[in-house]
């Protein structure tokens, strides 16, 4: 059976089809916010028996992940290391890759959410208000930095952001490769504005849900739809950017490997 440094490490060829799907920027950050109880770790300051309960959640909880689910992960990293490999790297693929990391991303919120309402049940009001501000603060961050300059440079900054990733992964692009970057800038469609407006909204229900937190079925209840569910009010409008995004970008990926030279797939496997 792998390690769970090895599966870890190997991930990132599934997060090559993963990381910059739905919006531009990405699939995997527009989930961060519901790994919860260890995003709200960041926002508010826990006193010492909230981190020790964490601390115990969160050793337990790694421990069932390498112990139960590696396989499938390494399952998945197995097939599309060989369709990279293959040659068999088109959008489709990639989307079916990245259907099937979803379902397991999906199983590990669920498997969170009893963490998530034990934990969270044990803030208090100061708490919850320190929480409120820090959404607040961040929310102003992010809207200063990403609706503050023009169409332009968000392009532009898009651009360098999309570039350093990929370098990471292939090394230094060449000019066709640059190109086919700013061809996917181009095509994508603006959700950012909405996505902002989507975060604010999941994190007023995330608060509401707390103050609820001492009736332990009606915050479950609660609860539940903002981790496995948290694209419920999304309008379709929405919905149908997110999918065309997502779509271009897996056009991107794929077409990014089909120029890839000799050099940097063997940088890409190392």
């Amino acid at each position: 059976m792998p390690t769970c440094r090895c599966v870890l490490r190997a991930l990132f060829l599934a997060l090559l089809a993963a990381l910059f799907a739905g919006c531009s920027f990405g699939l995997v950050y527009g989930q961060l916010h519901r790994l919860l109880p260890w995003y709200i770790d960041d926002y508010a300051s826990l006193d010492r028996e909230q981190r020790a309960l964490l601390d115990v959640r969160l050793a337990e909880r790694l421990a069932w992940h390498c112990q139960t689910q590696l396989l499938p992960y390494a399952a998945l990293v197995r097939e599309l290391e060989g369709d990279l490999r293959g040659g068999a790297i088109t959008p489709a693929r990639l989307e079916v890759r990245l259907g099937q990391g979803e379902i397991l991303l999906r199983d590990l919120l669920a498997a969170i959410l009893p963490d998530a309402q034990l934990l969270l049940a044990r803030l208090d009001d100061e708490q919850l208000v320190e929480l409120g501000e820090a959404f607040r603060r961040r929310n102003r961050e992010l809207r200063e930095e990403f609706l503050s300059e023009t169409p332009a440079e968000q392009g532009a900054e898009r651009i360098e952001r999309m570039e350093k990733r990929l370098r990471s992964w292939f090394g230094r692009l060449n000019e066709a490769q640059r190109a086919l970057v700013v061809r996917w800038i181009d095509a994508l469609q603006p959700a950012t504005a909405e996505w902002l407006a989507n975060r604010e909204r999941w994190q007023a229900r995330l608060l509401a849900a707390l103050a609820q937190r001492r009736d332990a079925a009606r915050f479950e209840a609660e609860l539940r739809p903002l981790l496995l569910e948290p694209g419920s009010a999304w309008s379709a409008g929405y919905r149908t950017r997110l999918a065309h995004n997502r779509e271009q970008t897996l056009i991107l990926l794929a077409a990014l490997f089909d120029t890839a030279t000799p050099r940097q797939r063997e940088r890409l496997f190392a």
